[in-house]
């Protein structure tokens, strides 16, 4: 694995062909495929180490193919995490509908345990001889015939050239803003996430639970190591005037609730309590500039989808597809990439918008209108 060698002002610096910005498994993927299947040279800059504490991802067997793809064995990946064997909603009734993975004839999904998952991949792209620097801050990217960054790491100067470069930043998207692309956004959707040290033993069924309100959705998973995430999705709007990000009052909002306050009541003081934006959005990425973006920071997605890190790794699969072809001289693939995202994203807005309309309790509420009303203006290309 290279590591940059300092020039002669005493900065460490290096070339790479592709630099990649962000280590969260649309990073990782574009690493370990621009390593496993093209040979480049690459070096992934991740700004701090892994939050222990992040959104409770429950992925389904679908994931698997990718992961394969990678390199990751599926024997050794399942022992990591918790296996989840249903699914279960009350949406647009009071009622509790329950979907069993074992009648999907694919077997059991998994409740991730993100910090060990995210290691895994940054782990397997480093082992390939991708150059991860992590804590790393970038201090400024610069265009030119080849790009140029700048950073700091552990008080020490990097210096970095390549000629490609994937914005794997997530939200922040930091190449995307630079570089003034053009963004959809849908919505003020938040997430405001518990995370709790496993109470009783009648939550830890291993599956997740649902339940809609009239401001929004309560969403509930195990965790391996014996933790719990409960959190609530509503708007930004919605948050401030229901004072949510008081724990007291994100606790009594959940407790009038029928099949969430029977399992939160079980739980003890949580571990952490963290606010997070989870609105859906979409980036009109260039077709042959030399760089693109991946995951988050090329679209985000409502998690009522389950589209997050199945999102992730495809994208930074593709990213990398495109990456390598633009170092090679290749054209065609930008575009195609940039096509299929947004053609994506209108599919997955016209499935948000039946989804949503399903719910048809409160009908004149805002968070309910907002989604079935926000399609018309979606599905129009950003820019």
């Amino acid at each position: 694995m290279a590591v940059p060698a300092a020039d002669a002002g005493g900065v460490a610096a290096a070339d790479y062909d592709v630099v990649i910005i962000g280590g969260g498994p649309a990073g990782a993927a574009a690493a370990i495929t621009l390593r496993r299947y093209g040979g480049l040279r690459v070096a992934l800059v991740e700004r701090r180490p892994f939050d222990p504490y992040r959104p409770g991802e429950t992925v389904s067997p679908a994931l698997f193919p990718l992961l394969e793809y990678l390199g990751i064995a599926r024997e050794g990946f399942e022992r990591q995490h918790l296996r989840s064997y249903a699914h279960a909603a009350a949406w647009g009734s009071a009622d509790l509908v329950v979907r069993d993975f074992l009648f999907t004839g694919q077997g059991s999904g998994l409740h991730l345990d993100r910090m060990a998952f995210d290691a895994m991949l940054l782990d397997e792209a480093a082992r390939l001889g991708a150059v991860v620097l992590q804590p790393a801050e970038l201090l400024r990217i610069t265009p030119g015939p080849r790009w140029r960054l700048a950073l700091r790491q552990r008080g020490c100067a990097l210096s970095l050239s390549a000629a490609y470069v994937i914005d794997c930043s997530g939200r922040s998207s930091v190449l995307v803003r630079q570089q003034g692309c053009p963004v959809l956004q849908t919505d003020r959707m938040v997430g405001v996430y518990a995370y709790y040290p496993a109470g009783m033993a009648r939550e830890r069924l291993q599956q997740t639970l649902v339940e809609t309100t009239e401001q929004g959705w309560f969403y509930l998973a195990p965790l391996p190591q014996q933790r719990t995430a409960v959190a609530f999705m509503t708007d930004a709007e919605t948050l401030r005037g229901l004072d949510l990000l008081d724990p007291a009052c994100w606790r009594r909002h959940g407790l009038a609730t029928e099949h969430i306050a029977g399992l939160l009541r079980d739980l003890p003081e949580p571990q952490a309590f963290r606010q997070y934006p989870i609105h859906s959005r979409v980036a009109r990425l260039p077709a042959q500039a030399a760089w693109t973006a991946a995951g988050d920071a090329a679209a985000c997605f409502d998690p009522i989808s389950s589209l997050g890190i199945g999102h992730a790794l495809s994208s930074g699969i593709h990213a990398a597809r495109v990456a390598h072809a633009h170092v090679g001289q290749l054209e065609g693939l930008g575009e195609s990439y940039r096509e299929s995202l947004l053609a994506h994203f209108k599919t997955y807005v016209q499935t948000r918008r039946g989804f949503y309309s399903s719910e048809r309790r409160w009908p004149q509420a805002g968070f309910w209108r907002r989604r079935v009303n926000a399609v018309d203006e979606a599905v129009k290309e950003p820019g």
